[in-house]
């Protein structure tokens, strides 16, 4: 269950308004492990799918629109996520979320942009059937990305997310994967600048304490840094 918007930080109040305002393309930048990807896969109106991507250099459309693969009776088209989103459940379009956009390769890029276009402009055509592809009412994009300065985006992609908002700290629903005496000290190192200690170095070193103490736990996950938090997470239990 989401926590209640009044409860929320304050950047993810303003995610969660721009859901429920029907905002269809939003970007959630900032500091890595805060929950920018779980978020667009589960928050809002999913119930038609979710699809990522995650951009590499080496990616190739086949991701996003489709291609040929083998099966049991030849090879046979499967769609990529990019088209799978556009067509949701058949009635209405799916979610896509885009992680790192920023590094896919030219190609690639370039037909994002259109799978990522407004809903009257969007539009794809199967090299085999002829059929041209729009996406479904209810199409919707999160893209997220580590990249700190939008000016570091390339325009035509900042143009069609229009809502950019910065996640600075993890969603508290995320925090309640921590055991409790570690959520105050892993919202504090979410956005500590050089000093960051991302969410899912907290969860692993939860599990590992479990079995090997709290000292080496630490040293194994956080190395150079293990004494400050361990200092850090003794002050917050006063």
């Amino acid at each position: 269950m989401t926590t209640a918007t009044e409860n929320l930080p304050t950047c993810w109040k303003h995610f969660q308004q721009c859901l429920d305002s029907g905002i269809d393309r939003i970007l959630l930048y900032g500091p890595p492990g805060t929950g920018k990807t779980y978020a667009g896969l589960h928050h809002g109106n999913v119930s038609a799918g979710a699809f990522r991507l995650v951009c590499t250099e080496d990616m190739t459309n086949f991701d996003v629109t489709g291609g040929f693969l083998p099966g049991p009776n030849g090879f046979q088209w499967m769609f990529g996520s990019g088209v799978k989103a556009w067509e949701g459940d058949g009635l209405n379009g799916g979610r896509l979320v885009v992680d790192e956009i920023d590094k896919a390769g030219g190609d690639v890029f370039a037909t994002l942009l259109s799978i990522l276009d407004s809903p009257e402009s969007a539009e794809w055509t199967h090299p085999e059937t002829s059929r041209t592809h729009r996406p479904r009412p209810g199409f919707s994009s999160v893209m997220t990305t580590n990249i700190e300065d939008m000016e570091d985006l390339p325009v035509a992609l900042v143009d069609r997310f229009p809502v950019q908002i910065r996640i600075n700290e993890p969603h508290p629903d995320a925090l309640l994967a921590l055991s409790a005496d570690l959520r105050t000290v892993a919202r504090n190192m979410a956005d500590a600048g050089p000093r960051r200690v991302s969410l899912r170095a907290f969860k692993t070193f939860d599990q590992l304490r479990k079995s090997l103490g709290a000292e080496d736990a630490a040293k194994i996950t956080f190395k150079d840094r293990a004494v400050g938090i361990l200092d850090a997470m003794r002050i917050e239990a006063i």
